[in-house]
């Protein structure tokens, strides 16, 4: 069994102790003017060198940069975007967290890739391959307040050329897995057929890299087994115990690979080795487990640091177990 280890995305960007709080300090001193722009871009840097190691030292097989320079999951993207103006403080989804909301006010257009630097210092300082994270076009669209297009779906296909761009960029730099958000589809179900399109342009000449498309903060359910469409290799499912996604998946055979976010990472209470090892047992029920990536629910930002590492170390203890059980 080619079972391999990673998270869905962001790893919290502060730690428990006083020196892994070094970032907070910083963008207090940052927003008081006590230090520079760059004195805070190197304080991002050791903290994104920090969690790439902590992945590392978990025995996670696949790291991320742990998004460390985000603020929230559409700031980053929305704010290097040309028309876009960045408005107010609005929940994401159903969680405790926010972000700010971008707001269309011309035509949207592309002006340099935001990821790529982001990606080449994560991978020359890490031994594992870096997955990179994009907000989906259609999330990204469906976040974003209309001031300027008359449809929704222009506002669509501008921001798929846009994130075409980033992955694109990506490609030609060697990064081997890259990841699309995209929430917001589960909410929205009827708009199925705009997805598959959005996606004909996202991914269109993409062919080195990896390409997975995350689902979570809902079920498939309606939309099973036609999102198995979108031109990607992976999907990323919320599969905890209890999911709906489970019974989703009875009623028909994958034929994407899986990202399993069978690791609650909404929740400190820790699962069971034996618990997720069933799980992953009962997966291959429903779906060909070869080249099957073990993962968290979502971003193991809404844990503290001292559980996330935890969580991390779990996912790959039971890899190990799954993958030993193979062999002998």
């Amino acid at each position: 069994m080619a079972v391999e280890t990673t998270i869905a995305g962001a790893y919290p960007k502060i730690g428990d102790t006083t020196e892994e709080q070094k970032l907070r300090r910083a963008l207090h001193q940052f927003d008081k003017e006590e230090i520079t722009e760059e004195d805070l871009e190197e304080v991002k840097n050791t903290v994104t060198e920090e969690v790439i190691r902590q992945q590392i030292e978990a025995g996670l097989d696949i790291v991320t940069d742990g998004l460390i320079r985000w603020s929230d999951p559409l700031t980053y993207l929305a704010g290097r975007i040309s028309g876009f103006e960045i408005s107010g403080l609005i929940r994401y989804f159903d969680t405790n967290t926010f972000y700010r909301q971008p707001i269309a006010e011309s035509r949207l257009e592309f002006v340099k890739p935001t990821l790529l630097p982001d990606y080449q210092f994560a991978q020359e300082r890490s031994s594992k391959p870096v997955r990179a994270i994009l907000t989906g076009p259609y999330t990204l669209s469906k976040l974003t307040r209309n001031r300027f297009y008359r449809e929704f779906k222009q506002l669509a296909f501008d921001l798929a050329h846009i994130i075409h761009r980033e992955a694109e960029a990506l490609e030609e730099a060697g990064c081997r897995y890259i990841q699309f958000d995209e929430p917001a589809i589960l909410n929205h179900k009827q708009d199925m057929p705009l997805f598959l399109k959005i996606y004909e342009i996202v991914t269109a000449q993409l062919s080195k890299a990896e390409k997975t498309l995350q689902l979570n903060f809902g079920s498939l359910d309606g939309i099973y087994p036609k999102i198995l469409g979108v031109n990607v290799e992976r999907i990323g499912l919320e599969l905890t115990k209890g999911h709906k996604n489970w019974d989703v998946l009875k009623t028909g055979q994958c034929t994407k690979k899986m990202m399993a976010g069978i690791v609650d990472t909404r929740n400190t209470k820790m699962e069971s080795d034996s618990d997720l090892s069933h799980a992953v047992h009962q997966l291959g029920e429903h779906i060909n487990i070869d080249h099957l990536w073990l993962s968290t629910s979502h971003s193991l930002e809404f844990l503290p640091r001292v559980n996330a590492r935890k969580k991390a170390e779990l996912l790959s203890q039971v890899a190990k177990q799954l993958r030993g059980a193979s062999v002998s």
